[in-house]
């Protein structure tokens, strides 16, 4: 095993945290069996427009219509206010972070996440979630020193089974 290691250097803000929440948020909806009482509201405003057509009863309707845009629109609407709050309450500025990423796992100020407690790791377009036991951290696409530095870090990923 070769001794390389990858650095990872950003300045985390209360946008970029609003962001790797949506990108967990998005996957979490698309992925999980959350998504099955999505299609259960679905399915109740059918059943609610027949009874709205046939038997003039709209109680069915209206509340899984809300129901729908509150799954659908509402909850990430809630979730986006209430991070937003947590930051602006809780406001200690900007943080410069640094990790560094070898075979034992990911550092992190003198403590090691090892890559047991790392769970999965997701590949977006914008960057690289890793779930770990813990915590969710986001990567952004240039919080990386360079192309090679993220490409090392996948192979390291891909080669301990967390892609």
């Amino acid at each position: 095993m070769s001794k390389k290691e990858v650095q990872i250097r950003y300045i985390w803000s209360k946008e970029i945290a609003l962001k790797a929440s949506k990108l967990y948020y998005d996957y979490d909806m698309k992925h999980s069996s959350k998504r099955y009482i999505g299609w259960f509201f679905v399915a109740l405003t059918q059943f609610g427009i027949v009874g709205a057509l046939k038997h003039n009863v709209f109680g069915l309707l209206y509340l899984s219509t809300f129901l729908v845009i509150y799954w659908y629109y509402g909850r990430w609407y809630l979730r986006k206010r209430m991070l937003e709050k947590f930051y602006d309450k809780n406001a200690q500025g900007d943080k410069e972070i640094l990790f560094t990423l070898d075979y034992q796992g990911l550092h992190f100020q003198g403590q090691l996440v090892d890559w047991d407690h790392i769970e999965k790791i997701l590949k977006f377009d914008d960057g690289l979630v890793i779930q770990t036991d813990d915590a969710t951290l986001f990567f952004a696409n240039d919080f990386f020193r360079s192309f090679d530095d993220k490409q090392l870090f996948l192979s390291i990923a891909q080669e301990k089974g967390k892609l």
